[in-house]
């Protein structure tokens, strides 16, 4: 049986994080669904995402995208499905064709040909399906919340801390002959990563996993946390119940964050409650709000960017996409989707449509980001991590600039040239 990794409408609430990767592709702790899948023994052998993030999908992995045809066999699997809550064992035995939908959302499903190419057409467009076209011999609903099932851009906060419990505890403790104060007793890894003196790692609230590379300066470090490889943890950090992904550079205080791959908070600062997307550059003191001065749950705009939705949680951040640049002294209220390869400037209180320089609590005008400058500031970047960018990747972002024009537009976003 093939396991299908397929992506729905739900991309769009995923925003800012989705413009750029698949839904699959987002990190949910320190690994992304795909990632969960591969660790669980069921690597996908196919995927099916927006046609305009074939290339740049087929280059992160090895599996096919957007095949021409499909194993008859193969089960359908939501990308925002956590591979743990699904009975494979179970769904290999059913001969027939089903689908599991929660809430008009396709979850887990065996289609006929016909079913196979519709749901390929809606997945590559973007579109949600029409759940009578699949056409399945046997649907179940399911009632209430699903469980495991990522459905909006605080679900990756909600399930933070509990992610990288599980994903951090997997192996034994290798805290033997540290320089470091290790506090607690659940495990804490260290692979071949340089810990200076000064160092406290408390895992009494969760495991600590620290990677190949990976360099801390006296700093503490709180889990569950996960430090990726090659990552530097500058003095005096505090990082707390966080992810810091691979090759980062951090500094100040990190709490209940993700901090994906690439990405530099290099200063003191901020960053709580909050997803940081890849190749994002952070300037000293950038600081994101996570709490109301009421202790009220917080509003975030919804997928269309235009109504606010409770989200039941009380301590939510920012979400950066990949990409995006903050100034010095930076400041982001709480719930703020800010869009991919934007450059904040002062005190930002709401949403930032992608391509973005964003100062009006500065006194200047909020302009469009050139898309020229865009790329060329990304191919500067890369480099310094040992990357480069290939056609795919750099054809992804004028995709994603252009398919951004109606939000710089509706939010009044000037095409002029940034001053202050």
């Amino acid at each position: 049986m093939q396991v299908a990794l397929f992506e729905d409408h739900h991309w769009r609430n995923l925003l800012p994080m989705t413009l750029t990767r698949a839904t699959f592709d987002v990190k949910v702790g320190a690994r992304t669904f795909f990632e969960e899948y591969a660790h669980a023994g069921r690597e996908p052998a196919c995927l099916l995402v927006r046609s305009y993030l074939e290339k740049v999908t087929a280059e992160r992995h090895r599996c096919k995208v957007n095949p021409a045809s499909i194993d008859s066999d193969a089960i359908f699997v939501n990308g925002l499905v956590h591979p743990a809550t699904i009975d494979f064992a179970r769904l290999e035995s059913i001969a027939h064709t089903f689908a599991i939908t929660h809430r008009g959302r396709v979850l887990v499903a065996r289609l006929a040909k016909k079913a196979t190419e519709y749901l390929a057409r809606c997945v590559e467009a973007g579109k949600q399906a029409d759940l009578k076209k699949l056409g399945a011999e046997k649907s179940t609903e399911l009632k209430g919340d699903a469980e495991g099932v990522i459905s909006d851009a605080w679900d990756i906060i909600r399930f933070l801390e509990n992610s990288l419990a599980v994903q951090c505890a997997a192996q034994e403790n290798s805290n033997t002959g540290l320089n470091a104060t290790v506090i607690g007793t659940a495990s804490v890894v260290v692979e071949g990563a340089e810990i200076e003196e000064g160092v406290v790692l408390d895992s009494r609230r969760g495991p600590i996993y620290i990677g190949p590379g990976a360099s801390i300066a006296a700093s503490r470090i709180v889990g569950p946390a996960y430090i990726g490889p090659e990552t530097q943890v500058k003095q005096f950090s505090i990082i707390e119940s966080s992810c810091v992904g691979r090759n980062c550079r951090v500094a100040g205080e990190i709490e209940h964050s993700i901090i994906s791959d690439y990405s530099n908070k290099a200063h003191a600062g901020f960053v709580g409650h909050s997803y940081v997307g890849e190749w994002v550059n952070m300037g000293a003191m950038t600081t994101t709000s996570d709490l109301k001065m009421t202790y009220g749950d917080i509003k975030m705009s919804g997928a269309t960017g235009t109504k606010k939705i409770q989200t039941g949680l009380n301590k939510i951040g920012s979400f950066f996409g990949d990409m995006c640049k903050t100034s010095i002294g930076t400041l982001t209220y709480s719930g703020g989707r800010i869009g991919a390869c934007s450059h904040l400037h002062g005190l930002v209180a709401g949403d930032v449509p992608a391509f973005t320089i964003y100062g009006k609590s500065v006194g200047a005008r909020n302009v469009e980001l050139e898309l020229a400058s865009a790329i060329e500031t990304q191919k500067k970047v890369m480099p310094r991590r040992g990357q480069s960018m290939s056609k795919a990747y750099e054809q992804m972002i004028k995709d994603a600039f252009l398919m951004t024009a109606a939000d710089r537009k509706k939010a009044s976003v000037r095409k002029a040239k940034f001053a202050l």
